[in-house]
């Protein structure tokens, strides 16, 4: 299995944040929870507000009509075999374990600014929506050689109570730790969304 080697990046600023930082307790590896978004925003002022959608009334992509694709943004040190991606809802402290998915290391995708990234989809083809009881399919990761979809202008309907953040377990030689983004963005989920227009936000 291959594991990547991360340089350090300042244990300081790694544990300064609750919740969306964290270290093994072995001193193996540490991470910070950087950013987390979607393809979807309701709105991109005065920040974006990004959307998870159960269904695209109008897709311009008919095989999107039931994904969400979601990004993470995370920096890390130490030596990492692999993450474990989950998506979480705010209204429960449990997950559906089909909504889960490890992430080998050789599909992290390594940024310029050297973080690295995961992309994958939200599925609820099946009528399991976000952010609870999410189907098998739930998750399907992006190969590290595609870029993450444009973020598209959306109007949402039927706002679901709360929504969902990313918890990441990241997977050492020698440990595992957990960390989560609630404190640094929860992505608000609607039933239904339509495409406000066929062309890509700016970011």
């Amino acid at each position: 299995m291959k594991k990547l080697m991360f340089a350090a990046i300042g244990m300081t600023g790694i544990l300064a944040s609750c919740g969306s930082s964290g270290s093994a307790p072995d001193g193996s590896g540490s991470a910070r929870i950087v950013d987390l978004r979607t393809e979807y925003a309701t709105s991109l002022t005065p920040t974006a507000q990004y959307a998870g959608c159960d269904v695209i009334t109008n897709p311009s992509d008919p095989s999107r009509k039931y994904s969400t694709q979601v990004v993470v943004e995370f920096a890390a040190a130490g030596s990492i075999n692999s993450v474990d991606v989950r998506l979480k809802g705010t209204n429960t402290n449990t997950y559906d374990n089909n909504f889960n998915k490890n992430v080998p290391a050789s599909s992290l995708k390594k940024l310029a600014n050297g973080n690295y990234r995961v992309t994958f989809d939200a599925n609820s083809a099946t009528g399991a929506f976000l952010p609870n009881n999410l189907n098998s399919q739930g998750i399907e990761v992006t190969p590290v050689d595609q870029d993450p979809l444009p973020v598209k202008a959306v109007t949402g309907q039927n706002k679901v109570d709360g929504g969902f953040y990313t918890e990441l377990t990241v997977n050492t030689d020698t440990a595992s730790f957990t960390i989560n983004s609630r404190f640094l963005r929860v992505i608000p989920v609607y039933r239904s969304c339509t495409l406000q227009t066929a062309n890509p936000l700016s970011l």
